[in-house]
């Protein structure tokens, strides 16, 4: 190998097997399995492979089990696989040449990176929004131990329903939602949605919880301050909003439960995506006997257990129009009946809404147009029961009908640092009752109410890290009755709000408002009767208005999320049951408009990863919430009732080896009173619940499940006989995902 021949021929081949060995193998796909810090597999997670120096690929969306089989670019140079999901921080790791698979742990993301629409009712991030928000994930819900979504959501700073029963449990004309000590009564001041359709009944504002299956919930957001600005009379304390799974890949699941007291749950998913067109089934039976309501002291053998069985079924389908229109529809099916403590006692509820919704997005703008429509009855048997609980007369039965139609539209546009946001919304409630007694006539009432508004929100990002919102709405109300005549109601309905992004993680926001709420259809025309107290309808209700404002600090490095928040508000007007006459037999109360309510408080909220198995998180809200002013005897200067000074929460989750899951939550309640004069005090409550679940593959976990674990007994509601929370309750069962 001496001539000059063979040094070029040697010389060549080096040349040549040289660039081989550096050149990338033939592109091979790359297996990518995604999961949270507790190895549960995160499903709509996005994996795409590029160059570490620039360039696309092709993103590839995990799966139910969280695994992505994503394409490997052929190109010279090193490769970086970027994974990113909602709520969770992205994830960059340099692969090496060769690798055929890939696991990732998503680290859960700051607060300020979240998305959340429920707000501004269009997707915005966390700095951005102009209240402060609670985001809710799937995985939640699912390692909470308590069965129904009213209980998980205790767990959220100043979150009560009327009275402190679950709705597993509890009439479900006492399942209005109250944030923030704007309370007084049973009727909601939050507006709650299901995929931006109202979730609270049309006639009465309360809330039907497992409307939604469980399976089939993606997250919920909660924002607590008014928000008439965006939504109008239903939203004086603030917005919660349900929102449903769509699919973006085939999709089943599955869970099945059973537990003491003769619990039972079955809910199921099923969806698909398939080109333009996507589309899902969800269902949910559920089922218990209950536990008796009434204190075991004063028992007697007219008691029985309160129980409710339910069903719902939603269907959900959407295409795309065009390149840029897409529509969809939703249809749902709902029946309830309930058992309320003694054998004459019940209702039942039967709901069937549909609704459509076209979005369109392009160089002009986003626009999505929504209607729905629902309608629904509602009966409920009302009794006396003897002092010595051996036997009880039926009262009244009464019959509800009430239908519902609406109409939205909301345009949004970006111009250099400003987002335009406008629309307007329509909606009739239609709804009438006839109550039925032992003897005498009949009682008929019936009513109808139209609103209508507009409304008009800015977005400014004045700096990097300083945005500034600013909207108003206006609403005008017709409001029909008989008896009542009718009845005009306008409002204006502005907010403002900055938040700052400040170096290190902190964030600070500050927002003032006025909201306002319009009495219902229910509050006007039905009466209703509760042990002893009888509380009577008032047609002559005026519309309450909100005043009020906050200010947030929250620090959130990547493993720690922690916010403060100071609030104030005053509630003009307020409805309250006021106490007209007592005796040892009857309570009678009346709806009335009884003066000015001033809350004032401060809510803590947090999460720490102590240790990737590990997490904690808490809550706490302190709230004085009186009566400042009243033309009602005796009612200045009384605690509101149903607002309890103090409550919190703790959650702990702990993965001691990778397939198992241990975790457990406790919820404190300070005493709060039950009627408006602060006779009936329910004393402080503490309830425990844990959860055990163990992952036996991908696609199957099975769990157990202990609700009230210490067996506390605590009040519920005096009435004036004290009732109580349910007792301990122990589920099992499976979920399965595909």
């Amino acid at each position: 190998m001496n001539s000059p021949r063979q040094w070029c021929v040697a010389l060549l081949a080096t040349l040549v097997f040289s660039s081989l060995g550096a050149a990338q193998p033939p592109a091979a796909d790359l297996r990518v399995r995604v999961s949270d810090t507790l190895g549960d597999p995160i499903a709509g997670a996005s994996a795409v492979v590029t160059a570490e120096d620039g360039g696309s690929g092709r993103a590839v969306i995990t799966g139910p089990d969280g695994v992505a089989t994503v394409p490997v670019p052929e190109r010279p140079g090193p490769l970086l696989l970027r994974v990113s999901a909602p709520g969770f921080a992205e994830h960059l790791e340099a692969l090496q040449p060769g690798s055929a698979a890939f696991d990732v742990t998503l680290q859960p993301a700051a607060r300020t990176e979240q998305v959340t629409v429920t707000a501004g009712r269009r997707p915005v991030r966390g700095a951005e929004l102009p209240a402060d928000a609670t985001v809710l994930s799937r995985r939640d819900l699912e390692v909470t131990a308590a069965g129904t979504l009213d209980d998980v959501l205790r767990l959220t700073p100043g979150f009560s329903l009327f009275r402190r029963s679950p709705s597993r449990t509890a009439n479900p004309t006492t399942q209005g939602v109250t944030l923030r000590g704007l309370s007084a009564s049973g009727a909601s001041r939050t507006l709650v949605l299901a995929d931006g359709v109202p979730l609270n009944d049309p006639f009465g504002g309360w809330v039907s919880w497992d409307r939604v299956p469980q399976v089939a919930i993606d997250r919920v957001e909660v924002v607590r301050g008014g928000a008439s600005d965006l939504y109008g009379a239903d939203a004086a304390g603030g917005v919660i909003q349900v929102l449903s799974v769509e699919p973006s890949s085939p999709v089943a699941r599955l869970l099945v439960e059973g537990g003491s007291q003769a619990t039972g749950r079955v809910s199921a998913l099923a969806g698909t995506r398939r080109g333009p067109w996507l589309g899902s089934v969800s269902g949910e039976w559920s089922t218990t006997d209950g536990a008796i309501p009434i204190a075991p002291e004063i028992r007697g053998p007219i008691d029985v257990p309160a129980g409710v069985e339910s069903s719902v079924l939603s269907v959900s389908a959407g295409a795309a129009i065009t390149r840029l229109w897409r529509t969809s529809l939703r249809a749902q099916v709902y029946d309830e009946d309930r058992t309320n403590g003694t054998p004459l006692q019940d209702n039942d509820t039967n709901q069937r809404q549909a609704s459509i919704d076209v979005t369109g997005a392009g160089p002009w703008g986003d626009l999505r147009v929504r209607g729905f429509a629902l309608g629904q009855g509602y009966d409920q048997a009302f009794s006396a029961v003897n002092a010595t609980r051996t036997g009880e007369t039926l009262s009244s039965r009464q019959r509800v009908s009430a239908t519902s139609a609406g109409a939205s539209a909301e345009y949004v546009r970006a111009i250099g640092r400003v987002v335009l946001l406008a629309g307007g919304d329509m909606r009739r409630v239609e709804g009438d009752m006839i109550e039925r007694r032992p003897t005498g006539a009949p009682t008929i009432a019936d009513g109808q109410q139209d609103m209508l508004g507009g409304f008009a929100q800015v977005t400014w990002a004045a700096a990097p890290r300083l945005v500034v919102v600013g909207g108003l709405r206006g609403d005008a109300i017709d409001v029909d009755t008989t008896p009542g005549g009718t009845r005009d109601i306008n409002a204006l309905s502005p907010k403002a709000s900055v938040a700052w992004s400040a170096p290190h993680a902190f964030t600070v926001r500050a927002s003032g408002y006025r909201a306002f709420r319009a009495p219902t259809l229910n509050e006007r025309l039905r009466s209703f009767r509760a042990g002893n107290a009888l509380t009577q309808n008032n047609p002559a209700l005026e519309m309450e208005r909100v005043t009020g404002g906050d200010v947030s600090l929250a620090w959130e490095p990547r493993r720690v999320s922690l916010r403060a928040t100071l609030f104030a508000a005053r509630l003009e007007d307020a409805i309250t049951n006021v106490t007209v006459t007592s005796t040892p037999t009857l309570i009678t109360r009346e709806r009335r408009n009884a003066g000015e309510i001033g809350a004032r408080g401060l809510e803590v909220e947090g999460r720490v990863q102590v240790l990737s198995s590990l997490s904690v998180a808490g809550t706490l809200a302190w709230t004085r919430s009186r009566f400042d002013e009243s033309g009602e005897p005796g009612l200045q200067g009384n605690r509101v009732p149903q607002v309890p000074i103090a409550q919190g929460g703790v959650d702990v989750r702990w993965q001691p080896f990778a397939p198992s899951m241990i975790a457990a939550q406790v919820r404190w309640t300070s005493s709060q009173f039950d009627d408006d004069r602060n006779l009936f005090e329910l004393g402080t409550s503490t309830v425990a619940d844990l959860i055990g679940e163990h992952r036996f593959a991908d696609a199957l976990r099975g769990f157990v499940a202990v609700e009230n674990l210490f067996d506390a007994d605590y009040d519920t509601g005096r009435t004036p006989q004290r009732t109580v929370g349910p007792p301990r309750r122990v589920r099992a069962g499976v979920r399965v995902t595909f």
